[in-house]
């Protein structure tokens, strides 16, 4: 295999047709599959010589080093050799070798085959013309190699006699091949032939030549020769036409030899070792001078001829070119481990050009691929461009293959994933499912009171630039405050980022970006109800260009969307200007409100409150609290918001999506939304604290002093207790009975303190005032003749009493005290504070025109 060294005609790339026809039909019609074969994908395959002088530790290494990666077969070379008598003979080191070879066939994939040239008890010529030349010995020769070949999983058998000399050695060589194929087709095994570059006039001077009969591939040893003088070498193939064309070579049987070693030399030096000596060594150098170790490890001083990754791109190129199944190197372990590695060059290069997106050329196409290129998206990794020799090295070397960068313009971005995309459903591979191919943000996940995924765009005919985003994992943003409201926020994160200065360059990527989602349940503003929204939200600065910076166009905004997709009303934040507001979008009526307090870089926690109204106006609150504030509890009617705007009075939208839009000029951080009504961020507070801060006290009497004799719609925050929607003395008694517990106390049915029991005296006083208070009330109506009214919701008593609004108590069944509580009652009344007595009385005295004073 040392001289001057096929696609079957054909076993092999029929198969691989087939598999790669089969699965484009399959991903029309059936499952998808995880993987395939990148070699399969490109119709196109690298054939690497293994010989038997490469050390174990040398075969043992190929797995680790990428070695079989960047080959689709592995040929061994002369471990076992023939006998004048057809049988063989196992190198002492060949056991160890085929071990590691089958076992990494499996694991990597790649089709292993024998190939025979060294003899064993002769000369070569000697022991070959034994072979060949006789019917007995040839049969026994092919059984003994078909019983080799199978035994060790091999699937193909390469003849490497240099070579027979005249018409009788050719027909009788010719024969052993087609006895061969006879016997080997059947199994899969292919059948391929060495040859040197220029062809012997005499191969097919006789009948029996049939290249196609006899070969599968015919591998040109054209080693550290251009692609011009391969050319030629394989028109002298295809002009062997001694028994007509018929029975000629076809170009889809020839295969072009690549060598990974200096030649020419004082000595053989592996491009392994040259590559270390010279790490920069010119893609289009084809010879090197100076000191290495040959393959002996003595060191040699010299000038060596070697092949230039120029000259193996030209050479893909020719037998792409010719529709040639692909090129053959001597040999695997002589060559690179690194960029320099001419088998990588070459399989980058048919990559590329049969656009078999094996982005990491592991020679499969798979998840592998896809995510690097989304791992990717949007970044710049520098415009090379490939249209001349020097352009592709730069493409190569730059790696933007591998980054999903496909046609070297510089950007890995949403082309390059439709590209990507589209090769997976023709190869029928699934995709991973990530942004840059779904459209959806998977990441993006834990949000509260939506439906399903954010996604990329609305109402586009295709993905929007996905590569805007970037995912984050949990606890990217951070914030950390105090209050009840500090922790109500999602903690996953996307940054939305600017147009970089590559992309201005270009004049590219100015679209808005947006992600859309729908709600879970629509907010219908022609309801009364109040709905709340979190999220945390950065503006980043870092990436931004001067002009970038001073743009008034540095806005991100929350849309409230109808079904129309067309915003209602937007909270935004300006990133100049270093605020946030509210807008009403299509409410002509309706008021807008902004306010200072959004820096730059600094995470802030946004709370928005959307309050429909029936008929009336509506109305929409915003907060923004950095990073240490306090925050309270949201969903209090009382709570300070630091903007308000209200809509028109006849406007009553229904919001049933919503959407973040940045402009191209901004870079913002945001977190995931949390919307919903009270219940989805505070539960029910305990019965009796009526501001919920946890604790039953003092404090939760003015709730209940502003709130006393109201009906219907109340809560826990106008001081009803028991759910009822009346607020009323049971509602006192139970604050009263309750006083002092925190919302951590399991024991909320326990019996209070004597101390605390002394006011629900004082309770019962104000139930027998109201029911004094009522029945004259009656009297009078019934004096005066008054039909009385029919019952009512807010009516106490009424059946519709029990509909409490959300973040109401739930109703609490309480008995009145027996005498002997009362007593008791009685005698802790001078244990409260007095402030407290206080408080108490004149809560009582609003309520019953002076009766019950003498209880002090």
């Amino acid at each position: 295999m040392l001289g001057a060294r096929t696609r079957p005609g054909s076993l092999r790339a029929t198969t691989l047709c087939a598999v790669f026809a089969n699965l484009i039909l399959a991903s029309a019609a059936a499952a998808q599959s995880s993987s395939v074969s990148a070699w399969s994908a490109a119709d196109f395959r690298i054939w690497g010589f293994v010989p038997n002088w490469a050390t174990q530790s040398q075969i043992n290494a190929f797995a680790g080093n990428g070695s079989y990666d960047h080959v689709s077969d592995v040929l061994y070379f002369g471990g076992v050799q023939p006998r004048a008598d057809g049988s063989l003979y196992y190198a002492s080191n060949a056991t160890g070798h085929l071990n590691a070879l089958k076992s990494a066939a499996v694991t990597r994939g790649f089709a292993l085959h024998s190939s025979m040239f060294t003899v064993n008890g002769g000369t070569v010529d000697d022991v070959w013309n034994s072979i060949v030349s006789n019917p007995g010995i040839r049969a026994t020769f092919v059984n003994n190699v078909k019983n080799f070949l199978v035994a060790n999983n091999m699937k193909g058998y390469n003849l490497d006699w240099e070579r027979p000399e005249t018409d009788a050695e050719w027909s009788n060589y010719t024969q052993l091949a087609k006895d061969l194929r006879a016997v080997l087709h059947p199994l899969g095994i292919e059948v391929s032939v060495d040859d040197y570059g220029y062809a012997d006039a005499d191969w097919d001077d006789t009948a029996v030549f049939d290249a196609g009969a006899a070969y599968d591939q015919l591998f040109i040893m054209g080693y550290h020769y251009g692609a011009s003088s391969n050319a030629t070498f394989a028109n002298t193939k295809l002009a062997l036409t001694g028994q007509g064309a018929a029975k000629a070579f076809k170009n889809e049987q020839l295969v072009l030899g690549i060598g990974t070693w200096g030649a020419n030399g004082p000595a053989t030096v592996s491009l392994e070792a040259i590559a270390a000596a010279s790490p920069n060594l010119p893609y289009d150098a084809l010879t090197f001078t100076g000191t290495v170790n040959d393959i002996s490890g003595v060191s040699q001083t010299g000038t060596w001829t070697i092949e230039s990754r120029k000259q193996v791109r030209e050479k893909v190129q020719l037998a792409l070119d010719r529709n040639m199944p692909g090129i053959m190197s001597w040999t695997l372990h002589y060559d690179a481990k690194n960029k320099l590695s001419l088998h990588r060059v070459a399989q980058h290069y048919a990559m590329f050009k049969r656009q078999a997106p094996d982005l990491n050329l592991d020679g499969k196409v798979n998840a592998a691929d896809a995510n690097a290129l989304a791992n990717s998206m949007g970044t710049v990794v520098g415009a090379t461009g490939t249209g001349t020799a020097a352009q592709f090295e730069a493409f190569y070397m730059g790696g933007n293959w591998e980054r999903g960068d496909r046609d070297g313009n510089g950007f890995v971005n949403q082309a390059d994933a439709n590209w990507l995309a589209n090769r997976y459903n023709a190869l029928g591979v699934a995709l991973p499912d990530r942004l840059a191919y779904s459209g959806t943000f998977e990441k993006f996940d834990g949000s509260v009171g939506l439906t399903g995924r954010w996604a990329a765009g609305r109402s586009r005919s295709g993905l929007e630039e996905t590569g805007n985003f970037t995912q984050h994992k949990p606890t990217s943003l951070f914030f950390a405050g105090s209050g009840a409201g500090a922790s109500k926020y999602r903690d996953t994160s996307v940054t939305i980022r600017n147009q970089n200065a590559a992309e201005a360059l270009s004049s590219l990527n100015t679209a808005p970006r947006t992600m859309h989602v729908t709600l879970a349940q629509p907010i219908d503003l022609a309801a009364e109800q109040d709905t709340y929204i979190t999220f945390l939200v950065r503006q980043n600065t870092a990436e931004l260009s001067p002009a970038q910076i001073n743009s008034a166009n540095r806005t991100l905004s929350l849309e409230l969307l109808n079904a129309s997709g067309v915003s209602q009303y937007d909270f935004s934040f300006h990133g100049q200007q270093t605020d946030f507001s509210i807008r009403s979008q299509a409410d002509m009526a309706g008021e807008d409100a902004q306010s200072d307090g959004f820096a730059p870089d600094a995470t802030y926690l946004f709370v928005g409150k959307i309050s429909g109204n029936g008929a009336g106006a509506n109305t929409l609150h915003a907060s923004l609290f950095a990073d240490g504030a306090a925050v309270g509890n949201f969903t209090d009617p009382l709570y300070p918001w630091m903007i308000t705007a209200q809509g028109g009075a006849d406007f009553n939208p229904l919001i049933t999506d919503l959407q973040l839009k940045s402009l191209f000029e901004g870079s913002f951080t945001v977190g995931n939304l949390w919307i919903g009504q009270e219940n989805s961020f505070f539960s029910a507070p305990l019965a009796g604290d009526f501001n919920a801060d946890g604790v039953v006290d003092v404090d939760d009497l003015s709730r209940w002093q502003a709130g006393v004799g109201a009906v219907g719609s109340v809560t826990h925050w106008q001081g009803d207790a028991n759910g009822d929607q009346v607020v009323d003395g049971i509602d006192l008694l139970i604050w009263q009975r309750r006083l002092g517990m925190v919302a951590t106390t399991t024991a909320a049915s326990a019996l209070p303190e004597p101390s605390a029991l002394a006011l629900a005296t004082i309770s019962l006083v104000i139930v027998a005032a109201r029911s004094r208070s009522n029945r004259g009330r009656k009297e009078e109506v019934a004096e005066a003749g008054a039909e009385q009214p029919p019952e009512s919701p807010k009516k106490v008593g009424s059946a519709r009493r029990g509909g409490a609004k959300c973040g109401a108590v739930a109703k609490t069944s309480l008995s009145p005290p027996t005498a002997s509580e009362l007593l008791q009652l009685m005698a802790g009344w001078h244990q409260l504070p007095q402030s407290t007595q206080g408080m108490i009385h004149e809560a009582i005295r609003g309520i019953t025109g002076g009766f019950g004073s003498s209880v002090r």
